[in-house]
């Protein structure tokens, strides 16, 4: 597995090759041997590469996976029946994903995204305490961004229902980030859950990669439960990627006085349209508990990821 892993991500070093057109040529392999990615490459018109050339490349990717194996870290390619299927959904799916802790509740049914700002008011941490408390314990994994804010929510709400949880970080998993929340990412594997990234180790996070593990989040989630942002927070990211994916969304209903604050206009953005799920703090629990129900059993799943009932 290492060999297919480490050829696939030397594929990914080479000028052009991102992660569509790799999986292009990947996909049209019989196997994925060095000889034969060689080999499809150097028949591409205006472009060669040596064997020499090529295990420069892949030595040092080498170097990095048995690294990561020594820090506890999984490299999972997309060729592995470990791969979360669900994930594949994306048009731009991560060929190799890396994993600290437990990979099962990655392959999990019913998977759900809690996502939000990381700077919420004091009515959502207020609320969304027990209304996570509630999804979490509705569902077989959470899967969320261990940033400071609603992510720790969700994640904390998690671990006191004793659901697995999932961090999606947007760096290699040899560091923590946010560091703040570095006790938070061993509870995560403690207690069942696992660290996830497409980030080899040594990979600092940047903008850019926030934005790419946003889409990571929505591809391994059935439903996607947002509790605060703004139209254009990064969250939203997660969020329109979920509806992209015809994949169940639901928000946390603003307090009646906050509704056309800034910093709630992507919740808002939500209420417009009926196939969005609003969420109320003060309903009930057998309420919350029927709209979850609701979520989960009408969400279209490729036939692969289909089941008759919840649990």
């Amino acid at each position: 597995m290492i060999d297919v892993t480490s050829n696939i991500l030397t594929l990914l070093s080479i000028d052009g090759f991102g992660l569509v057109n790799s999986y292009k040529l990947l996909s049209s392999l019989e196997s994925i041997r060095t000889d034969n990615i060689i080999e499809a490459l150097n028949r591409k018109k205006d472009f060669s590469i040596s064997s020499a050339e090529w295990f420069a490349k892949k030595d040092k990717f080498l170097e990095k996976l048995d690294k990561s194996q020594e820090q506890k870290i999984s490299a999972i390619p997309f060729t592995s029946n470990d791969y979360p299927k669900a994930l594949m959904e994306l048009n731009d799916f991560p060929l190799v994903i890396f994993v600290k802790g437990k990979s099962e509740s990655l392959n999990f049914q019913n998977t759900l995204a809690i996502v939000g700002t990381r700077n919420p008011t004091k009515y959502t941490y207020d609320n969304a305490p027990e209304i996570c408390n509630i999804f979490a314990s509705r569902s077989q994994s959470v899967i969320s961004g261990l940033a400071i804010g609603c992510d720790s929510i969700a994640h904390k709400a998690a671990i006191k229902m004793g659901i697995p949880t999932v961090a999606v970080l947007p760096n290699g998993l040899d560091e923590i980030y946010p560091k703040e929340n570095a006790n938070l990412a061993s509870e995560i594997i403690d207690y069942g859950g696992c660290l996830v990234s497409e980030y080899l180790i040594g990979i600092k996070p940047s903008r850019y990669q926030f934005v790419a593990r946003d889409r990571i989040q929505a591809g391994l989630s059935r439903v996607g439960l947002l509790l605060e942002s703004s139209s254009k927070g990064g969250s939203m990211h997660c969020i329109r990627k979920l509806e992209k994916l015809r994949r169940k969304v639901s928000y946390l209903s603003p307090q009646e006085e906050l509704k056309y604050d800034q910093c709630w206009s992507g919740n808002k953005s939500l209420k417009s349209s009926e196939k969005f799920t609003e969420i109320f703090p003060f309903s009930s629990e057998e309420e919350i508990n029927k709209q979850i129900n609701d979520l989960f059993f009408n969400t279209p799943f490729k036939k692969d990821f289909e089941q008759t009932s919840l649990f």
